[in-house]
């Protein structure tokens, strides 16, 4: 099974960011060692409940603050956030019809860390850029 660390490669210059980022990072491990030590379905889907209340939090905070500040990428960053959204939605239907799986764990692990480190590395740090070129998160 696919695991994820923090570490400071993940880091967009962003404080606030950052620390979602860690939260999110922390609740993918959550998931994992559910799924990894079959600490059940309930278990497993409240915390994947949880990442996904969490997840629009993260994702809410980082448009507020594009919209506000005019970010020029909102709209492909947007829609990249949209569509996690919905493949996360039909994974957790998916858990929730056929059960806790090898291969669905696997595949919703998988999902998660690939798509939220190719996310980071690519569309985030951009967006850190600019925040950090509009002044935000400087004392």
């Amino acid at each position: 099974m696919t695991e994820i660390e923090w570490n400071d490669s993940y880091s967009v210059g962003i404080d606030l960011i950052d620390e979602q980022h860690k939260m999110l990072i922390l609740r993918i491990k959550d998931l994992s060692e559910a799924v990894k030590h079959a600490r059940g379905l309930e278990k497993i889907l409240k915390t994947l409940d949880f990442l996904i209340d969490y997840t629009e939090f993260h994702f809410s905070t980082e448009e507020r603050h594009m919209k506000k500040l005019d970010y020029p990428g909102l709209v492909p960053h947007k829609q990249q956030h949209e569509e996690f959204t919905f493949t996360l939605d039909r994974l957790v239907e998916d858990f929730e019809q056929d059960g806790a799986t090898e291969a669905l764990s696997n595949s919703i692990n998988t999902f998660l860390i690939n798509w939220l480190v190719k996310h980071i590395e690519s569309i985030d740090k951009k967006f850190g850029k600019f925040l950090q070129e509009k002044g935000f998160g400087k004392n």
